[in-house]
């Protein structure tokens, strides 16, 4: 937040230069990293993927997840024989980034559902108190917690076990010995891009900027352009992190952190077609990063600041035509990102883990700092759910008061999930059945991608009607059917 970010920043950018140092290589140019996998590659690798699973961020809602995930490993073959894309924001960018290291095995689940369902999340729970947070913010004082506090998560992820003797995150990376090699795909915000606080009021939206939620580009309105490059030091001063350039664009909203074999599939969707732009992850200090971009949302903890401009590929031209800094603010805005990947393996299911809306006063405040009303992005990011496990009535009224265990969560996750899935293999969760959300916007681009892959000849429920319409699309093409439930999916319990 505005009048908290500059110390925050600073942090930022002392904890990322570490980072780098230790755990991270590559240029700190704009140069677009290069495409390694072939088409034929590329097509070898995903036709038989078959899911695309989402861990969708709850806040400290961790064990939940859990819950899900043992449900689902029991009754998704996709995932026992690993034909799964892994994607996670916020929160969800924890297993997210574990199972990109470190794959899908039934010891991995294992190891996955324990550490989500023990970790310590008192940092971050007691941080999450309604009253106390907005009392902090009426008095203009900052809410967020030290990156810190994640480090036990952190180290899950890249498969270090001796973490209790260290704050720093730094050392947990030059510990590891992993990267990123399994298909996974991790939401960040571009702060940069989005903010658009008043100057002289925090609780104020600027009103500068504007974006396109088809392509979630944002650009300044034509009057603010036009006044900024007649008064080019106003705009170095205010805006230190951009670059004003002669056309109205700004950039993206999201940066997608991607494994390289995402990274080269997504990168054949048209630049203007793509809905963020793409951070190559190579290293374990890249996963750290990942995590760390996504779990960082307003309120919860300090910024995070990029070392490696090198590894973003922007769809809006050169990254240093765009910005002098990118800086991250947690990954609330996309819970489901799987526009570009449906619109490229117009086979694969989209299963998300579940998410809780924000309160209406939380959403009109981030959508005021923010630029972009969360709940419109939502409803079409939703329009490509399979199914949401979203959390039950019950459930919610015990995070009010947070007095759940991880493990008394996890059951909640596990009914929630238990039931989702038995109701899709008995048909009943097709054509506005449980998991699938209540409202939906259909996006710009909803048909397949012209470089689309045609799925392996296994994969389940992936015939033409199953995957088209009969309506044609803006752009000439047969839309991409949604909202289809995981019933060719779904076996019963093992």
């Amino acid at each position: 937040m505005r009048w908290a970010s500059g110390l925050h920043a600073r942090r930022a950018v002392g904890f990322m230069a570490a980072l780098l140092a230790v755990g991270s290589s590559g240029s700190r140019t704009a140069a677009e990293p290069p495409v390694h996998h072939t088409p034929e590659a590329l097509a070898a690798r995903f036709a038989p993927m078959e899911l695309l699973l989402c861990f969708q961020g709850k806040g400290s809602c961790l064990p939940y997840d859990a819950g899900v995930l043992r449900e689902a490993w029991a009754r998704l073959p996709p995932l026992r024989a690993g034909r799964v894309i892994v994607a996670g924001n916020s929160g969800g960018s924890i297993p997210a980034g574990y199972f990109a290291c470190h794959g899908w095995t039934a010891a991995t689940v294992r190891h996955c559902e324990e550490r989500l369902m023990e970790g310590n999340r008192d940092a971050v729970r007691n941080m999450e108190d309604v009253s106390n947070k907005f009392a902090k913010l009426a008095r203009g004082q900052g809410t967020e917690i030290e990156h810190a506090d994640l480090i036990e998560f952190i180290a899950f992820a890249l498969g270090v076990s001796r973490w209790q003797d260290t704050r720093d995150i730094a050392t947990i990376v030059r510990r590891s010995t992993v990267r990123p090699v399994h298909p996974c795909l991790i939401v960040a915000c571009n702060k940069e891009v989005l903010e658009d606080v008043h100057p002289e009021d925090r609780f104020a939206a600027g009103r500068l900027k504007e974006i396109d939620l088809a392509t979630m580009q944002v650009s300044w309105k034509p009057e603010v352009h036009a006044w900024y490059r007649r008064h080019p030091d106003r705009f170095r001063r205010e805006h230190p992190d951009l670059v004003l350039r002669e056309d109205r664009v700004i950039g993206r909203a999201v940066t997608f952190f991607v494994d390289q074999s995402m990274h080269d599939l997504l990168a054949r969707i048209p630049a203007a077609e793509r809905i963020a732009d793409l951070r190559l992850m190579t290293t374990a200090a890249d996963v750290a990063l990942a995590i760390l971009a996504s779990a960082s949302e307003p309120t919860y903890f300090p910024v995070v600041v990029d070392p490696e401009h090198g590894k973003i590929r922007a769809a809006d031209g050169p990254l240093g035509s765009l910005v002098r800094r990118r800086v991250y603010y947690g990954g609330y805005i996309i819970s489901l990102p799987g526009q570009d990947v449906r619109r490229m393996l117009p086979g694969i299911r989209v299963l998300g883990t579940g998410w809780r809306h924000n309160p209406l006063v939380a959403r009109r405040l981030l959508a005021d700092w923010l630029l972009a009303d969360c709940e419109e992005v939502a409803q079409r990011a939703e329009w490509w759910a399979d199914m949401e496990i979203n959390p039950d009535r019950e459930f919610e009224s015990h995070i009010e008061v947070r007095t759940l265990t991880g493990k008394e969560e996890a059951r909640f996750g596990a009914r929630r999930a238990r039931e989702f899935f038995e109701a899709a293999r008995d048909g009943s969760a097709a054509d506005g059945g449980v998991g699938l959300p209540a409202f939906v916007q259909p996006p710009r681009f909803r048909e397949a991608a012209a470089a689309a892959i045609p799925p392996a000849a296994s994969v389940r429920g992936a015939s033409d009607a199953e995957m088209f319409t009969a309506e044609i699309g803006p752009d000439g093409g047969r839309v991409l059917r949604t909202l289809r439930g995981l019933g060719p999916l779904l076996e019963p319990a093992r």
